[in-house]
């Protein structure tokens, strides 16, 4: 019975308060949408590993309504870059007490994309801040940016916390800082590339096996324009070196045509390995083994909720494709 009383008291607390929201807001004019287009190259040397192809730059945030700062109460818009309210936004805050008690709140957004609901007592912090999209006829968990940067806070004060749906961007500072080859800190896309090297003066020379003298060159093409409009092509040359792994991060959300040769001009065999190899039926490399050139989409970490993702990163994992000199 006292758990019950616990429940409906949470329940009741977290029920919104439609004083300053109905089916009236105005998000007003917003501003026009960054371009990205054009063609980006990048240079890799042996020792490198990885590329954010789009730099530590988070696209400029659409207008949101004014809302105040109510105490005990957590709340805020979600939108899309354009500024579209998105509706079915999952919001989640945890709090913890001393002597390690936890307990949460959370809340989904209407179609006004606004969420509200009661933050629980102690040291607050956001989770599960997600939406399931529509991606290449897929329905994807992708994460929401946190406009403002910080996803903890005191709970007793209350927060406004606006949230966006970024293609591309950077997550938390201090973890990608840490941790700049990790995809999870970045909201574009992730692709990770491995492959087995010839030594020279190896007496075993595989014909599959790439030079460890050579320059692999990756090329990423648009085949339409991506979430927001984004027509960026990317070239990526990477020396091999001793490395027999690379990463490329940050792609902008979308489809791209893949291109994957030497730079001696012989063409590469890719293939799409590792966990996430035809896990979903439309996304990933398709065909998932191609010679040359083939079509890829990104992958979301499998089986995730928008509950699971955690607050100010993404929930992209790295497509695996490994590369072999094609015969």
């Amino acid at each position: 019975m006292y758990k019950y009383i616990i429940f409906l008291m949470v329940w009741l607390a977290s029920c919104k308060d439609t004083s300053e929201v109905n089916s009236a807001v105005n998000w007003g004019e917003q501003p026009e949408l960054p371009e990205v287009s054009g063609q980006a190259t990048f240079n890799l040397s042996g020792s490198q590993y990885y590329v954010n192809v789009m730099g530590n730059t988070i696209p400029r945030m659409p207008n949101f309504p004014a809302l105040s700062v109510k105490g005990g109460i957590a709340r805020g818009y979600v939108a899309d870059l354009r500024g579209n309210p998105l509706k079915g936004a999952h919001i989640g805050v945890s709090s913890s007490l001393t002597g390690g008690f936890y307990s949460s709140g959370s809340g989904y957004t209407d179609e006004n994309g606004y969420y509200q609901f009661s933050i629980p007592a102690g040291a607050a912090y956001f989770f599960g801040t997600a939406i399931t999209v529509n991606y290449n006829d897929t329905p994807t968990v992708m994460a929401l940016y946190p406009v403002g940067g910080t996803s903890s806070f005191p709970s007793g004060n209350g927060v406004v916390k606006n949230f966006v749906l970024l293609s591309y961007g950077t997550g938390n500072p201090d973890e990608l800082a840490a941790q700049p080859s990790n995809e999870s800190n970045y909201y574009g896309g992730a692709l990770s590339f491995g492959f087995q090297l010839n030594y020279p003066g190896d007496p075993f020379q595989d014909p599959e096996y790439l030079p460890s003298d050579g320059t692999i060159e990756i090329e990423l093409v648009p085949i339409e324009p991506g979430m927001y409009g984004e027509k960026r092509s990317f070239k990526i040359r990477k020396k091999i070196g001793n490395t027999t792994l690379f990463s490329i991060h940050n792609i902008p959300i979308g489809k791209y045509s893949i291109k994957a040769q030497m730079s001696d001009g012989r063409k590469l065999k890719m293939r799409a390995v590792g966990p996430l190899a035809n896990v979903f039926e439309k996304l990933g490399l398709s065909p998932d083994e191609a010679i040359g050139t083939s079509t890829v989409t990104f992958t979301p970490n499998y089986k995730y909720t928008p509950v699971m993702v955690s607050s100010f990163k993404s929930n992209w994992d790295a497509l695996e494709i490994d590369l072999r000199i094609a015969q």
